[in-house]
């Protein structure tokens, strides 16, 4: 293991610790979320991608509470993106916002200009330990179907050729899902997102909702 996935462990679990001591659940979700489901780690990330409950009515609490821990604040997409980043000792953690309506999460990823829809049931109610840290994640439906539908956060991304480490990734989450018995065609039906950024910057079919 590196100094830098040491470091990133520390920053999980300090992240672990604010949700416990504010109760405003935090989830890890990209690669790290991949190898938590997993049970061991895979390969080096380069940071911590997460989404906090209530982020924008809790924003004062949590900042205080992660300065008081020693982490730099940086509040630069803050007001259009409702992203909250934190950083110390070189590595850094970015949190999007998330709310829970009537059991279906909204995953304010671009702020007001971007939700993604799923059960809400989905996300651990209990963190899990993961290689001395702890942490919440999302389940492995969602880690697998954002991997392999990249269009419902970034249509852009939809357009590129995807990369080795997310083929892997995919390879593992099928392992995941043929484990628990999980139906990923059901599944699917289950998300979708809007994304009114994307129509702004030309993207006719996000004017609409996109549906799996």
């Amino acid at each position: 293991m590196t100094g830098k996935t040491k470091k990133q462990l520390q920053i999980m679990t300090d992240i672990y610790i604010v949700s416990a001591e504010l109760g405003i659940k935090t989830f890890v979700w990209g690669g790290y979320a991949v190898d938590i489901l997993h049970g061991k780690l895979t390969r080096e990330h380069s940071d911590l991608d997460c989404f906090t409950e209530n982020l924008v009515e809790n924003i004062d609490a949590l900042k205080h509470k992660y300065v008081s821990m020693g982490y730099e604040i940086d509040m630069r997409y803050y007001q259009d993106y409702w992203m909250l980043q934190i950083k110390k000792d070189g590595i850094h953690a970015a949190f999007n916002t998330m709310k829970n309506v009537c059991g279906i999460a909204h995953w304010h990823h671009i702020g007001p200009q971007g939700t993604v829809f799923f059960p809400y049931e989905w996300l651990d109610k209990e963190p899990r330990f993961f290689n001395g840290a702890l942490a919440y994640t999302w389940g492995a439906e969602m880690a697998y179907i954002v991997k392999t539908n990249t269009k419902l956060v970034n249509v852009e991304w939809a357009q590129w050729e995807m990369r080795e480490k997310d083929k892997a990734d995919v390879l593992i989450l099928e392992e995941v899902l043929l484990s628990k018995g999980i139906n990923i065609d059901d599944a699917i039906k289950k998300v979708w997102s809007h994304n009114p950024h994307f129509y702004e910057k030309g993207f006719e079919e996000c004017y609409f909702p996109i549906r799996l």
